[in-house]
C-alpha cells in the first residue's frame, strides 16, 4: 500500500525490533497463603527454579537473588519472611521472562526491522549474547589498579572537565549528585596545569617532585591516587563513551583480569522481521501527532526562563563561553533543576482545563477510550500556545504492533500502541549500535533545528557508575563534545572550554568559539536526562540546549488531569496514543496485616466500581509488568508493591489483548522507529 498520509515526520536511521525471548512462564505451582509455613516457599522455589533456562536467566541478572535462591532450597534459609520476599521477586522475573520486551540481560533483545508491502515473520533459536564486564565490578577493578603508583607510571592521566572552580575550592562530581570539595593548594594548582591535557602519570609525579622537593615520593603517590579516587583526574584506562567494549582501552594485564569479571550482556536475537508498511505511516501519523499535542511548543518553562535571564544579563548575539554562562557565581548557571532536582510551581493552564473536562466527561459516560478528532487536536494545540516556532527535528518513537496474524496485519486489522517517545534519534538505539556495526553511519544526516547547524556527537560517563553502558555508544558523526571523560585532543574532538552559548532572536544558539561555527549535539544514550542523579548537569545543558525552544514531544501528558484516579485511553485512527489508567491509593484497601483473600475482595470491588479489567500492567518505575488480577500471586505482586511505594500508589494500565502478539508467535514485542522532519 502506498503510504500518502501527511505528516512532519519519516523514517529514518534503522528501526528496530525489541522481543522477549521466551514465549511463556517457567512453571508456577499455586501461589502460598501469607501464612503458609516454610515447606510450601521452599517446594514453590525449588519448582520454578527446576527449569533450566529460567534459573540461567535470572542468575545472569541478578547473581544476589539466585544465591538467596539456592539456599533457601538447599535450607540454609529458615525464615519464612525471606523466603517470602525472594519468591516475590522470582515471580516478578517470572513473569518478565516471557511478558516484556524491554531489552535486558538473557530477558529479551534486539534485532533490525524492516518494512515492505506485507509481513514476514522468521524466528530462530541462535540469540547471540554479546558481553562486557559489569559496570560496578569494573570501577571497583579500575579503582585498584588507580591506587597502585607502579602500575599507573606509563598511564595517561587528565583533569576532568566536569569540575568547577569555587573561591578557593574545587567541586569534583561524584556518584549521583554528590560532590567532592577540594581545598586549592598549590600543588592542586601545578596539576591543574599540567594536567589540562593527558599527561603519564610518571611525568606528573616527576614535575610535583621537581616543584616541590620536600616531599617524598609515598606522599606524591597518596596525593595522585586521591586525586583519581575523587576523579578530579581521569586516566586513560577509562574508556570514553565512544567505545563500546570498555576494556578495549585497557593494558593486556588489566584486560586479562577484566575478562574473569561477572558480565553484563545484550543479547542480539536471531530474528528476521518485516512490517506492513502500513505500521510504518501510523507511527509517522503518530509522531505527528503527539508533536502537535506537545505541553510546551516553544520549550518548557524552565528553559524559558533561563533563556530571559541570559538575555537580559548579556543581550542577544552575545558569545558567552560554555563554563561561565553556566556558573552560577559569574554567570546565569544551569537551569532550575539541573543540579538538585526539583518541581516548579505549574499553575493551572487552559490545556489542563481541557484535559480535565475530557477525562471526567469520559469518567462519567463510562467510557474507556476517547477517539481524537482534527477538532480536539487544534483545540488542544491552541490551548497550549499555538503552533511551534520550529519543529522538533527528529525522535525516536517505542510502540507495540496489535494484530492477530500477519494476514490480518496485512488487512490493515491491526494497533499501534504507543509507549514512550525519546527528546531525539538513537535515544533508545544508539546502546545497541555496537550490535549492528555499520548501522549508526545513517545518524550522519539528521536535520537540526538551525539548517546551517553542524550535529555533532555528544559523550560523556552516567553519573553513575551502574548506568555506563547505557550511554556508549560507537561514534557516528564526524566530531565529539566530550565531558568528563579521559580523551587526547585532537581535531575532531571537542571539550566544554572550545564552546560557547548565545541567544539570537530568541533561539539558543551553541556556537564553537574559535569558529564561530553553530553547533547541535546528538546524544545517543538511553538515560533520562531528569533523571539528575544520573546525568551530569553539563552534558543535559549541552545536550538540550539547541533545542531548548523546540517542542519537546514525549508520550502524551495528561498534566493536572494526571492526578484524577482515572483517565481514558486516547486513539486516532489506528493508534493509541495513550492507553486507559487508573490509580489506586494503599488506603482504598485493607491493611497490610489483612489476610489476602480480604484484601483481594476489596480490590475487586474497587476494580467493579472503576472498570477496570482483570488484565493490566503495573507501572514499576518506567517499565511496566503485566498483572492478571484474577491469580493471587499477581495480587500479591500489587500488594508488595502497595506496600513498598513510598506514596502509597500503584499505577495501573489497560492491557494489550491477548491476541495483540499473534502476529508474532505471541513474543512479547515493540519497536523502535527513528523518525526526522520531513525537508
Amino acid at each position: 500500500m502506498t503510504r500518502h498520509r501527511p505528516s512532519l515526520y519519516e523514517a529514518t536511521g534503522q528501526t528496530m525490533l525489541r522481543a522477549a525471548a521466551h514465549t511463556s512462564e517457567p512453571a508456577m505451582p499455586p501461589w502460598p497463603t501469607s501464612t503458609a509455613p516454610a515447606e510450601e516457599w521452599r517446594e514453590w522455589l525449588s519448582t520454578v527454579w527446576s527449569d533450566a533456562d529460567f534459573r540461567q536467566t535470572v542468575s545472569q541478572a541478578s547473581p544476589i537473588l539466585a544465591q538467596q535462591v539456592q539456599a533457601i532450597i538447599d535450607g540454609r534459609t529458615p525464615k519464612v519472611r525471606r523466603m517470602r520476599r525472594a519468591a516475590l521477586a522470582t515471580a516478578r522475573y517470572a513473569i518478565r521472562y516471557a511478558h516484556r520486551s524491554t531489552p535486558y540481560g538473557l530477558f529479551a533483545g534486539v534485532a533490525p526491522l524492516a518494512f515492505d508491502q506485507a509481513t514476514a515473520v522468521r524466528i530462530g533459536d541462535e540469540h547471540q549474547a554479546v558481553t562486557r564486564p559489569e559496570p560496578a565490578l569494573l570501577d571497583e577493578m579500575l579503582s585498584t589498579w588507580e591506587s597502585d603508583a607502579g602500575r599507573m607510571a606509563d598511564t595517561e592521566v587528565c583533569v576532568n572537565t566536569l569540575i568547577q572552580r569555587r573561591d578557593r575550592h574545587i567541586h569534583v562530581p561524584s556518584e549521583g549528585d554528590a560532590a567532592f570539595r577540594l581545598s586549592l593548594s598549590p600543588a592542586l594548582r601545578l596539576v591543574l596545569d599540567l594536567a589540562r591535557s593527558p599527561i603519564a602519570y610518571r611525568q606528573l609525579s616527576e614535575k610535583l617532585a621537581a616543584e616541590f622537593p620536600a616531599v617524598d615520593g609515598t606522599a606524591r603517590d597518596r596525593l595522585l591516587g586521591e586525586l583519581l579516587r575523587v576523579r578530579l583526574l581521569r586516566s586513560s584506562l577509562r574508556a570514553p563513551a565512544t567505545v563500546a567494549d570498555p576494556t578495549d582501552v585497557l593494558p593486556p594485564a588489566a584486560r586479562a583480569q577484566a575478562a574473569g569479571l561477572r558480565a553484563a550482556c545484550d543479547l542480539r536475537l536471531d530474528v528476521d522481521v518485516r512490517l506492513s508498511e502500513q505500521v510504518l505511516t501510523e507511527a509517522e501519523t503518530a509522531a505527528t501527532v503527539l508533536a502537535r499535542l506537545v505541553t510546551h511548543p516553544n520549550g518548557t518553562p524552565t528553559w524559558r526562563r533561563w533563556i530571559e535571564q541570559f538575555s537580559e544579563r548579556y543581550g542577544e548575539n552575545t558569545a558567552v563561553p560554555v563554563e561561565v554562562a553556566t556558573d552560577p557565581d559569574r554567570g546565569v548557571g544551569f537551569p532550575v533543576g539541573f543540579v538538585t532536582a526539583s518541581e516548579p510551581p505549574r499553575p493551572m493552564s487552559r490545556r489542563d482545563r481541557l484535559l480535565l473536562e475530557l477525562a471526567g466527561t469520559a469518567a462519567a459516560e463510562g467510557s474507556r477510550t476517547v477517539a481524537v478528532t482534527g477538532a480536539l487536536i487544534e483545540e488542544l494545540e491552541a490551548a497550549a500556545g499555538g503552533k511551534p516556532r520550529d519543529a522538533a527535528p527528529h525522535l525516536e518513537l517505542a510502540a507495540q504492533v496489535h494484530a492477530a496474524s500477519g494476514p490480518a496485519l496485512d488487512r490493515g486489522d491491526f494497533r499501534l500502541r504507543v509507549l514512550t517517545v525519546s527528546r531525539s534519534a538513537g535515544s533508545m538505539t544508539g546502546r545497541f549500535w555496537h550490535l549492528f556495526p555499520g548501522t549508526e553511519t545513517a545518524y550522519a544526516s539528521l536535520p537540526t533545528v538551525d539548517p546551517e547547524a553542524e550535529l555533532v556527537q555528544l559523550s560523556f560517563h552516567a553519573g553513575r557508575v551502574a548506568a555506563d553502558l547505557l550511554t556508549r555508544a560507537p561514534q557516528a558523526l564526524l566530531r565529539i563534545v566530550s565531558i568528563g571523560e579521559f580523551r587526547r585532543p585532537a581535531p575532531h574532538v571537542l571539550f566544554p572550554r572550545d564552546l560557547a552559548v548565545t541567544v539570537a532572536d530568541g533561539r539558543p544558539q551553541l556556537v564553537e568559539s574559535a569558529t564561530g561555527k553553530t553547533l547541535e549535539l546528538l546524544a545517543p544514550t538511553a538515560i533520562n536526562f531528569l533523571w539528575n542523579n544520573y546525568t551530569p548537569p553539563m552534558a543535559r545543558f549541552l545536550g538540550e540546549f539547541s533545542r531548548a525552544a523546540s517542542p519537546q514531544v514525549t508520550w502524551f501528558d495528561w498534566g493536572a488531569a494526571w492526578t484524577l484516579p482515572f483517565t481514558p485511553a486516547l486513539t486516532y485512527r489506528r493508534t493509541i496514543l495513550t492507553t486507559a489508567r487508573w490509580k489506586i491509593r494503599s488506603r482504598t484497601l485493607p491493611d497490610r496485616t489483612a489476610p489476602l483473600q480480604q484484601w483481594a475482595d476489596q480490590l475487586h470491588a474497587w476494580r467493579a466500581r472503576f472498570r477496570v479489567p482483570e488484565r493490566v500492567l503495573l507501572a514499576e518505575d518506567d517499565q511496566q509488568l503485566p498483572l492478571d488480577l484474577a491469580r493471587d500471586i499477581d495480587l500479591d505482586l500489587l500488594r508488595a508493591h502497595l506496600d513498598a511505594s513510598p506514596f502509597g500508589i500503584a499505577t495501573l494500565y489497560d492491557a494489550p489483548p491477548p491476541d495483540a502478539d499473534g502476529w508474532i508467535g505471541g513474543r512479547a514485542h515493540s519497536i523502535v522507529v527513528p523518525l526526522a522532519r520531513r525537508s
